[in-house]
């Protein structure tokens, strides 16, 4: 393939567009994954204080090619103050599901959490 001025400003333009933004959606359309958080579950319910340790269980279904997803897990207060945040960066392969297990020691105060997915 030769290489012309419209091919190479093609190219440079996409790689400066995805070294500015940081952006998923430039990460997708180069074929990356595109995952989402779709169930999360506890082994303690939502009400009152998270105490002890807790498992908090994320399922992340990833729509797009396979890759690495971070997914984070924070931790919060009564009044939505991030106490706390955890994450971890695992691969999905296209089309596929996986559930994603963090176990922690909740911070004093800490009473709901939100799980989000994003390309690592």
């Amino acid at each position: 393939m030769a290489l012309d001025r419209r091919t190479v400003l093609v190219s440079g333009s996409a790689a400066l567009t995805a070294a500015v933004a940081g952006c998923n959606e430039v990460k997708k359309l180069l074929g990356g994954p595109d995952p989402e958080v779709v169930d999360v579950q506890s082994n303690q319910g939502f009400s009152g204080a998270l105490s002890g340790e807790v498992t908090i269980s994320v399922l992340v279904a990833n729509e797009g090619g396979s890759g690495d997803v971070r997914v984070e897990v924070v931790l919060q207060d009564s009044n939505g103050n991030t106490l706390d945040r955890i994450e971890k960066i695992v691969e999905i392969q296209e089309n596929e599901q996986r559930r994603v297990d963090f176990r922690v020691e909740p911070p004093r105060g800490a009473e709901r959490f939100e799980a989000t997915a994003e390309i690592a």
